[in-house]
């Protein structure tokens, strides 16, 4: 974690990061911890600063790890012996991963006389791995720290939830989610219409695979303009273009999503609640400016309401395609 990371842990989460700095000074850390937030709200960067300042030998006058010695450039690129990171492997922590666990438990620190274990995502553990992190929990050996992070909380077993100290973490502003979201690699031609989605960094990651956002960003704005047009090839287009996307329920959600997500910032537009920087849809810019000139607030309304009636539709049985190309017939039927 370089100086410039550590600079963007503390902007993000300041008070956490003060806090922690402080109870290290004071030597009152306890053993075990549960970091519960939303995805890209920096659990695992203020597990890794903790590391640091535990292992930093020019912490600063304000109690901060420098970043750049020896100590912290290892637990920066996961080289140091003495702090062991666990993340998942794809969808899960997997078997290896857990065997890599427990005979790390076991031992003592190779360096020092302190050891810290940092597991991402512990809600993707097996019952196997949770339990026999469990035992560590419960029985800690020497001057060890376990800092164990999720998205979910309901998911972490109950027998963990009440052995570890649970450190919640505060939602981030829409400025810093979407700096998160960027930093996480999202494109900021998507970034605003994934965060209209959905504000779980990881969500977005799956969505921005293989362009398959921007290509739901494109599908989307080539339906709202076909209907701001009243031209009933909209109807057609969904066969063409919407449905080659919506491979699954997963998918076909965040397809009505960013339907109802367009109509929503044409309204925003009408009331200039919201500046081109926000757009979810920036190449259908002058497409949405016409539209919020042509198009009356009630008209605008209704539309939202029957974008959102059919994603109250779509949790029932009825065909994804079907309630789309109706869905675009009521709105050909709003404009005409």
């Amino acid at each position: 974690m370089s100086k410039e990371a550590i600079e963007r842990i503390i902007t993000k989460q300041p008070k956490l990061a003060q806090h922690f700095m402080t109870v290290i000074g004071e030597n009152e850390l306890t053993h075990a911890y549960l970091f519960v937030g939303e995805s890209g709200s920096g659990q695992v960067a203020l597990a890794e600063l903790i590391a640091m300042r535990l292992f930093c030998h020019n912490v600063d006058d304000t109690g901060m790890p420098c970043g750049v010695c020896y100590e912290c450039q290892r637990i920066q690129t996961q080289e140091h012996p003495d702090v062991v990171e666990v993340k998942p492997d794809g969808q899960s922590i997997k078997v290896d991963q857990v065997r890599f666990l427990k005979s790390e438990f076991s031992k003592s620190a190779v360096e020092g006389n302190q050891k810290v274990f940092i597991v991402a995502d512990a809600e993707k553990m097996t019952t196997s791995a949770a339990n026999s992190l469990l035992k560590f929990i419960e029985e800690p050996t020497g001057n060890t720290i376990a800092i164990l992070t999720t998205s979910n909380r309901s998911l972490i077993l109950p027998t963990i939830l009440s052995r570890t100290q649970i450190v919640e973490f505060p939602k981030l502003s829409l400025t810093q989610l979407r700096e998160s979201a960027i930093e996480s690699g999202i494109a900021k031609s998507t970034v605003n219409l994934a965060m209209a989605i959905t504000n779980d960094i990881e969500q977005m990651k799956q969505f921005s695979e293989n362009d398959w956002l921007a290509q739901v960003q494109v599908a989307v704005g080539k339906w709202f303009s076909k209907l701001t047009q009243r031209d009933d090839m909209a109807v057609i287009q969904i066969a063409t273009d919407i449905m080659p996307l919506a491979q699954d329920k997963a998918s076909q959600q965040v397809i009505l999503d960013a339907m109802t997500a367009i109509w929503h910032e044409t309204l925003n537009q009408h009331f200039q609640l919201k500046t081109a920087e926000q757009s979810a849809f920036p190449q259908q810019k002058a497409i949405i400016d016409k539209a919020r000139l042509a198009i009356n607030q009630r008209q605008l309304i209704s539309i939202i309401q029957d974008c959102l009636e059919t994603r109250r539709e779509f949790l029932g049985n009825i065909g994804f395609q079907s309630i789309v190309e109706s869905l675009t017939l009521k709105i050909l039927s709003q404009l005409a």
